[in-house]
């Protein structure tokens, strides 16, 4: 790892420990999570500085496509992709698909995956941490702009920045690598299709948080990607339900377990964890 990278990494350490600080979370005798700056009787709660509380741990239901099954609208995903990136659609396979080798899945992919999130906020910030393929976004929300030229280099997740659109999050987020999927292997809307998602570095998406009421969140995005992709794709607006637990888990990943195995072994961990009879879908 470079240098640059070393300090990037740190310093996006020191600021996830201060945001888990800033909002410490505790858990009553009963095992509900209780943070210290929302009300969760109000679909409006707040932080105690004044912006929409998203903070937590949300899960939504896991979503994806077969032929006459399409819950995130991958059919019409498909059809944007264009002569050129279908030519490359041509030259790679089901197998190069980046999460086979544990590369995180980019958002808005890692919603389909239906595990947990949790959000932590402070001052001017957000952090999204995923459970599956663990990963940590940190999100400015002040408005300001993306990470300066010199320090900006392409990544899985992307840079972001963000701003509060009423009591929504919208997010912007660019500074791809160009090989993060938008869905997986097993995503085939048609009989035709190939399960490859591709994208390249010029994608942007734009994404929208927002809490409903005390226990849901909603997450929409917008992607563009004017090197693969016709027009932008819209998401389905994915509904997030709050998970009464105060953290969410972590498994390593291993390539050689190969992508159905990891989230397997990842739903018995938490099948154990929990206490749960069922792993959550």
């Amino acid at each position: 790892m470079s240098g640059r990278a070393i300090q990037v990494a740190a310093v996006l350490a020191v600021a996830v420990a201060g945001a888990l600080l800033w909002q410490r979370v505790a858990v009553d005798e009963e095992g509900i999570a209780d943070s210290v700056s929302a009300d969760l009787d109000s679909f409006a709660a707040q932080t105690t500085w004044g912006e929409p509380d998203l903070s937590g741990v949300w899960k939504s239901e896991a979503r994806g496509a077969r032929p006459g099954q399409d819950t995130f609208d991958l059919a019409t995903l498909e059809r944007l992709y264009t002569a050129e990136a279908r030519a490359r659609i041509q030259a790679l396979s089901a197998g190069d698909d980046p999460t086979l080798r544990c590369a995180p899945p980019a958002f808005p992919r890692a919603v389909m995956l239906g595990r947990p999130i949790q959000i932590f906020q402070k001052p001017g910030f957000a952090f999204v941490l995923t459970e599956a393929y663990p990963s940590v976004r940190s999100i400015p929300t002040t408005g300001r702009p993306h990470t300066d030229a010199q320090y900006l280099y392409p990544t899985y997740m992307g840079d972001s920045t963000a701003h509060w659109d009423g009591d929504t999050l919208v997010v912007n987020v660019i500074s791809f690598n160009g090989e993060a999927w938008l869905a997986g292997a097993a995503d085939r809307p048609m009989a035709s299709s190939t399960g490859v998602w591709p994208t390249s570095p010029a994608m942007h998406v734009v994404e929208r948080w927002r809490r409903v009421d005390a226990d849901t969140l909603e997450y929409q995005a917008t992607v563009e990607d004017p090197n693969m992709l016709a027009a932008p794709w819209e998401t389905p607006t994915v509904t997030f339900k709050r998970r009464m637990v105060d953290r969410i888990e972590e498994a390593l990943c291993r390539p050689e377990d190969g992508t159905e195995t990891y989230l397997e072994r990842l739903g018995a961990l938490l099948q154990h964890m929990n206490g749960e009879s069922q792993s959550p879908v």
